[in-house]
């Protein structure tokens, strides 16, 4: 009997002792690591094409921010914090001096890249002016992060060969957009740049807002609202180019022919 009563015991005990040697198994992360994201634009800039947006095959939706930071941007983030939101901010160099705190946590919630010194229109610049507007921004955010932006974003949507060739020779993948929230309207309602951006909502978009106006922080809500009513999820653009890589010769069905800012 006493035999019996040791095997019943057992049987009962060991799964439970087990279990506590078992290693839990870790969670996926939420947002593709740093390397995966670097490994991704690296790929992307050895083919020399720029970017207009993601294969379209997954999730996720990038959103980009252009001009900040600025006195709307400290908002803007803390919306972003709220619905688990991430986004990329070309920031403009001259203007960081103002703000550097925003840009080491525009770092934290996605990643920041470069839209030149003080947002000229390259392509009537002369190139060693070029070289300057965007190498100057490249360390004003090394500066206060530890390390240079490898995205780049050019004012108006305005590039030639020569620019292009300029952005790569600094490392830098040149992105666009294939939804123009339009914001950049003078007085802009928010009901427009909500209907502009809920347009083009689909995986592997790239959205351009802009942080420095406020019509734009007012739409904000509203664009994560419809994101996440899609099934879809925001993240940052270098993000989205590890998730979801656009393929080689991408068609994206709203790229921009003309000028952004």
């Amino acid at each position: 009997m006493r035999p019996l009563i040791a095997a019943l015991l057992f049987a009962a005990l060991a799964p439970a002792a087990m279990a506590a040697f078992v290693v839990p198994r870790q969670p996926e992360p939420a947002f593709p690591r740093a390397w995966e994201q670097h490994r991704a634009v690296a790929r992307l800039l050895a083919r020399g094409d720029p970017v207009y947006c993601g294969g379209g095959r997954g999730d996720a939706v990038a959103l980009s921010f252009d001009d900040g930071p600025g006195p709307y941007t400290a908002r803007l983030l803390a919306v972003l914090r709220r619905y688990d939101a991430h986004a990329t901010f070309f920031v403009v160099g001259n203007r960081i001096q103002y703000w550097p705190q925003l840009v080491r946590e525009e770092a934290q919630l996605g990643g920041v890249g470069n839209h030149t010194w003080s947002h000229p229109a390259l392509t009537r610049l002369p190139h060693w002016l070029v070289w300057l507007e965007l190498l100057r921004t490249q360390y004003a955010v090394a500066s206060e992060l530890g390390w240079k932006p490898s995205l780049f974003r050019t004012p108006y949507a305005l590039h030639s060969p020569a620019t292009d060739a300029i952005a790569r020779r600094l490392g830098l993948l040149e992105v666009f957009w294939d939804v123009d929230s339009r914001d950049d309207v003078p007085n802009a309602r928010v009901r427009d740049v909500v209907r502009n951006v809920e347009r083009g909502l689909r995986p592997g978009a790239i959205v351009e807002l802009h942080d420095i106006h406020p019509w734009t922080l007012q739409a904000l809500p509203a664009i994560l609202q419809a994101i996440s009513a899609r099934g879809l999820r925001a993240v940052s653009v270098s993000e989205l180019l590890a998730l979801d890589p656009p393929a080689p010769d991408q068609r994206c069905p709203y790229a921009p022919v003309g000028a952004g800012d």
